[in-house]
């Protein structure tokens, strides 16, 4: 087993403090008996450590000495501190502080486990102190140190021997990690979840990333510290590795004898299992990890991916597990994705680099140089300990950052050849078009249906090829994919886009553009139109033009519509507008409860949006006859866009359908007065102003309340006097035309002033009639005397007693004939015709 220098440095450094302890040991309290001056159970370990070296017990302190080791010959010397000389104790005394610290890297050199961040400097600086502090006491330490000084690599030519107890824990096989020398940078998050993940129910866990990016390091980095846990329920960790070459400088060279198939690998495990080479690996290992609770890391598993090793995981027995590194999914793992250093990562694993290996090219530089080279390999660990060796090698650092294409090689390879043509022609469209994209983005880029997208995308994930970002549209979070750094640098030097498919997905991007364009110029026209699809940003475009398809189709084709609508949907699943369009396809087909649904997600995801409110109101409104749930949200959205008529409008129904005729004319009359209002809207307005009114008036003369009538009738007159004459037309002036009969009615029924002011209003109203172009004496107003419903006429009775006959066919509005009855209240022009008078333009205004 190779050991790194940091690790060699160390042990020299241990074992030669060690060395001088022992002769202090031996030149102070020697002439003790070895029983008197070593506890018992030190007495016990120490020949315990003499018997798994070969050697008998002994009694004598010589033979004991040598294995006891760092923290027991410590201890030994403070506890019989008072015998040695002043200048040892004080030296003592400045090494307590750091006796814990220097344990536990004793420990980890001994034992073989992972070193720290800042084991070798933290050792390196306690020893010189106490070198520097003794007088020449720790004789042995000061030769090492200045050895080190003048001749680093000495070191390599060590061995590490330090007196250890046997290991109690589980059997294990694990390498020294790639990162011996410089201690496990960063990644915690990941490293907790892996430690999660092994330990929850997946029998398969998968670290995946790119070539280089660590996989290995932080799957050993988890195996090492699965094995100090004494809570950990395996009996054996065992490790088998496919890698198949080594990137060097100059070259990516190839391990001589490496795995090469999936049944090489499974073979490697069972004989790292049973000492012997099996007939059937795979029946042998099985059998072993149903017999044991075996951790089985499988590295670099992309080389020798395979069914046969597929099949073989998928009957993994119960308690033991699989960890596997790996370049490409597996598709039956609980996969851990494992992104690239952060900068500061990054920046402090170049710097410890280039100490440890004394790169004096890269020592000499200062912070911000350093931190401007990180971010140039883009938390790419192999890229860096790639680029330190290269400069270390000789090589110019503006060349090997210039140059990169042996690293790509090696960092990218045996994973492009397993992609499905999908992944491959995403991969494609995001190599021509620069930028984040969304899946209904990349669905229209490359004409793949939602299934195809996200079939595709899942498969790029697996590889690492792309990158998922959180990007904002609106206010709603989305997600968005691009290539990796080192996706695009591979495949622009592998696997070039050729012109004519990169100039069909230009012209397919600016297609998506100009929809986009299309769509926004509706919205803003309209933004509270049924029909408009409201665009939050270029992610939206593609599902945007899907759902003004499915409103385009839902008269005719509802089915085909909701097709629409659901693979909006499922491109585009934080899109509010998905929802909306597919609660007004459901509406068409009078189905209330889908479409109730589909607004409540759609509200969910946009509860801030006026025009959802205002939607989803319109149908509680409408639809459901929920009046006071609808106006509970038409009043937030006004909340949100007080200047909307259409709003305005809708909550002025509200209250006359909840029979608060104040509220409805005072609302109607802000939509009116409203210089944004289209005169659609504000004509709708006067109209329901003056059926409110008229509905009041006639609920308080039946109530006797006529001083009441004749105050609420004032806002109607004042509104009618305001506004437009033009818009005092129609519906409104027949409604207008019945309250002034009402009004006249008022003045005979009120006394004093409420009379007179009934009377004036009667006149008030007939001169805006006359002002609009209307003759009020040509319209009458008269109540329903009786219906033939079988054969479509009736009879009117006016004012004056008079009796018209009508025909259907006299309506002003076809559908007042559904809701006509008798003693409903109506407006109309008399007429003589040769059977009689007749009762022509009849228009239904309010129940009397």
């Amino acid at each position: 087993m190779s050991f790194s220098a940091t690790r060699l440095t160390c042990f020299a450094l241990l074992a030669a403090m060690e060395q001088d302890m022992r002769s202090a040991i031996q030149d102070y309290l020697g002439d003790r008996a070895a029983e008197d001056l070593i506890p018992a159970d030190r007495v016990t370990r120490a020949n315990g450590r003499r018997v798994k070296d070969g050697l008998p017990e002994t009694a004598d302190l010589p033979g004991l000495l040598a294995y006891l080791d760092f923290g027991e010959s410590f201890e030994l010397l403070a506890s019989a501190s008072k015998e040695l000389p002043p200048a040892f104790q004080a030296s003592l005394k400045g090494l307590g502080p750091s006796v814990g610290r220097t344990i536990a890297i004793r420990n980890r050199v001994a034992h073989t486990r992972p070193m720290e961040i800042d084991d070798s400097s933290f050792l390196v600086d306690a020893t010189k102190a106490l070198a520097a502090s003794s007088g020449g006491l720790w004789e042995e330490l000061s030769s090492v140190l200045d050895r080190l000084n003048s001749d680093p690599s000495f070191v390599l030519g060590l061995t590490i021997d330090l007196p250890a107890d046997p290991e109690t824990g589980p059997q294990h096989n694990l390498p020294v990690p790639d990162f011996d020398e410089t201690g496990f940078f960063g990644r915690q998050a990941e490293l907790r979840r892996i430690m999660k993940a092994i330990k929850g129910a997946y029998p398969v866990v998968s670290i995946l990333g790119d070539g280089g990016i660590g996989k290995t390091s932080i799957a050993l980095k988890a195996a090492y510290e699965l094995l100090e846990d004494p809570t950990q329920p395996f009996d054996a960790f065992v490790w088998v590795t496919a890698k198949a070459t080594i990137l060097t400088p100059n070259e990516i060279r190839r391990i001589n004898g490496a795995i090469e198939t999936s049944l090489g690998l499974i073979g490697t495990a069972a004989l790292e299992l049973s000492g012997v080479e099996a007939m059937d690996p795979i029946a042998e290992v099985l059998a072993y990890m149903e017999n044991f609770r075996i951790l089985l890391l499988l590295d670099n598993l992309e080389t020798v991916l395979d069914g046969r090793l597929r099949e073989f995981l998928l009957e993994l027995p119960m308690g033991s597990k699989v960890i596997v590194t790996s370049r490409i999914g597996l598709g039956i793992e609980n996969p851990v994705q494992l992104a690239p250093l952060t900068d500061d990562e990054s920046t402090r694993l170049l710097r410890a680099l280039a100490r440890i290996r004394d790169v004096r090219q890269l020592v000499s530089l200062g912070q911000s140089s350093i931190e401007s080279l990180a971010r140039k390999m883009a938390g790419h660990p192999a890229y860096i300990r790639w680029f330190v060796a290269g400069v270390q090698a000789g090589k110019r650092p503006e060349d090997l950052l210039g140059n990169n294409e042996l690293l790509l090689d090696y960092c990218m390879s045996n994973v492009y050849d397993y992609l499905s043509d999908d992944a491959t022609s995403a991969l494609r469209s995001m190599q021509v078009l620069a930028g984040a994209k969304n899946q209904a983005e990349l669905a229209f880029l490359n004409d793949f249906t939602a299934s195809q997208t996200q079939s595709a995308l899942l498969e790029l994930l697996t590889t690492n090829f792309t990158r998922m970002s959180n990007q904002m549209s609106g206010d709603t979070l989305d997600t968005g994919y691009e290539l990796s750094e080192f996706a695009r640098q591979y495949l622009d030097k592998h696997h070039p886009v050729a012109v004519e498919e990169r100039t069909w997905l230009l012209n397919r991007s600016e297609e998506l553009r100009d929809l986009g364009i299309e769509m926004a110029a509706a919205n803003t026209a309209s933004p509270f139109a049924s029909t408009s699809v409201h665009v939050r940003g270029s992610g939206d475009f593609h599902a945007a033009g899907l759902l003004r398809t499915a409103i385009a189709v839902a008269f005719s084709d509802p089915g085909a519509a909701l097709d629409q609508c659901v693979e909006a949907q499922l491109l585009a699943p934080s899109y509010y507008e998905a929802w909306r369009v597919e609660a007004f396809v459901r509406t068409l087909s009078r189905d209330q409860g889908a479409a109730h649904a589909a607004y409540d997600r759609a509200l969910e995801l946009a509860p801030d949006s006026p025009v959802m409110l205002f939607h989803f109101g319109e149908f509680l409104l409408n639809d459901v006859g929920d009046p006071q749930g609808a106006l509970d949200l038409l009043q937030r959205a006004a909340r949100i866009e007080p200047k909307s008529p259409e709003v305005a409008a809708q909550i002025a129904w509200a209250h006359h359908c909840l029979g608060d005729e104040g509220a409805a004319v005072s609302a109607s009359s802000s939509v009116a007065s409203m210089r944004t209002a289209s005169s659609f809207h504000r004509k709708a307005a006067c109209v329901l102003a003056f059926r409110a009114t008229q509905s009041a008036v006639a609920q308080l003369i039946v109530a006797q309340q006529f001083d009441e009538a004749v105050e609420f009738v004032e806002p109607a007159v004042e509104l009618a006097e305001s506004v437009d004459k033009r818009l005092v037309d129609g519906e409104a002036a027949d409604r207008l035309v019945a309250l002034a009969d009402t009004a006249r009615n008022l003045a005979e029924l009120s006394v004093d002033y409420a009379a007179k002011q009934a009377a004036q209003f009667s006149i008030r109203i007939d001169s805006v009639l006359s002002q609009g172009g209307a003759t009020p004496s040509k319209r009458k107003t008269g109540v329903i005397d009786a219906l033939v419903v079988e054969k479509g006429f009736g009879f009117v009775k006016a004012a004056d007693a008079a009796r018209y006959f009508f025909h259907v066919s006299d309506l002003r509005d076809r559908a007042d004939w559904e809701a006509m009855f008798e003693g409903a209240m109506c407006v109309f022009e008399p007429g003589q015709t040769s059977k009689g008078a007749r009762a022509k333009r009849v228009r239904l205004v309010e129940a009397g």
